[in-house]
């Protein structure tokens, strides 16, 4: 027996002496340099985008990802080792449905973007305008760069940018007793929006403490007969720094699309539902509505007191 304790005890140290002189494999890319598109929020070459008032990186993240208003874009990364001065990187729209200065306009060097220095990704910065009734296709395709020996992966130097209709927002201040047009995105004071009812569909105001968002017809039966929903926004319990609200809230909100727009009920008591002529409101809350025109969005407020009121907004055009 204690013959039998020694042997194993002699294969057990001798297979640690093996494990421990074993050098770490090396798993660092060692082909080509080689630019790629990336896309990290579904990790294939397409996505679909429109003007939002959510963004991918709540916080702040990556400066390539400004998923914001009417701003998106398409991420390049540099596959191999970085390099010490900078890469222009060239590409070509390559077909699409969407037209350029109607339904997008690229920020910056249409056809280039730098790589800077000691860095891995870059992006196309596209500026969102399809205010249409269909989705918009923009196809991009890589097709170099000034670096000889950094190319294009030939397996993703293709990128879809599909950008459905949308208008987005941001930060709009609205004074207790003022109004607001998702059409034209501008703040009126009550004259104003009495001389083109047509205009206004958000009015704010604060009865005896408690802040609200109201149909413009509530304050002026003149004005049109918007309706609200109750919030639609609940944090989840482990969100609980008041700081966060809204980060997480953007990136709830990054996922909506026309679609999702086009789904809030109108009509049936669901807290969902814009039915509601007034709504009480508070700060990170996010809300429905719905239009005399019958268009469709969601309010974001982003602050609220007894003066005024800052909202983000997005809305079917």
């Amino acid at each position: 027996m204690m013959k039998a304790f020694n042997s194993l005890s002699i294969i057990l140290v001798m297979a640690l002496s093996i494990i421990g002189c074993r050098k770490e494999r090396d798993l660092s890319y060692t082909g080509p340099a080689v630019l790629e598109f990336s896309n990290p929020l579904t990790g294939i070459n397409t996505k679909t985008t429109g003007q939002s008032i959510g963004g991918a990186s709540g916080i702040g993240g990556d400066e390539n990802i400004p998923l914001r208003g009417d701003v998106d874009s398409v991420i390049i990364q540099l596959i191999g080792r970085q390099v010490t001065e900078a890469v222009t990187v060239n590409y070509t729209i390559a077909g699409g449905t969407a037209v350029a200065g109607v339904d997008y306009e690229i920020i910056g060097t249409t056809g280039q973007v730098v790589l800077q220095p000691n860095t891995s990704a870059t992006s196309i910065k596209v500026r969102l305008l399809n205010t249409g009734t269909t989705v918009k296709s923009i196809n991009f395709e890589l097709s170099g760069s000034d670096k000889s020996d950094i190319l294009p992966s030939q397996n993703l130097k293709t990128f879809v940018m599909n950008i459905f209709p949308m208008k987005a927002y941001l930060s709009r201040t609205i004074p207790v007793g003022g109004f607001f047009s998702s059409r034209t995105g501008l703040v009126y004071t009550a004259a104003e929006a009495a001389a083109d009812p047509s205009n206004v569909d958000v009015a704010f105001v604060n009865n005896a403490g408690t802040p609200q968002v109201v149909a413009p017809s509530s304050v002026n039966p003149l004005l049109v007969a918007s309706r609200f929903s109750a919030r639609v926004f609940t944090p989840p319990a482990n969100v609980i720094a008041a700081g966060l609200l809204q980060s997480y809230a953007s990136i709830q909100l990054n996922a909506v699309t026309n679609a999702t727009v086009a789904a809030i009920p109108v009509t049936g008591t669901t807290a969902t539902a814009a039915v509601n002529a007034t709504a009480n409101i508070v700060a990170d809350g996010i809300y429905g509505f719905a239009g005399a025109g019958g268009k469709k969005g969601f309010i974001r407020v982003k602050s609220v007191g007894t003066g005024e009121l800052s909202i983000d907004v997005m809305t079917q055009p």
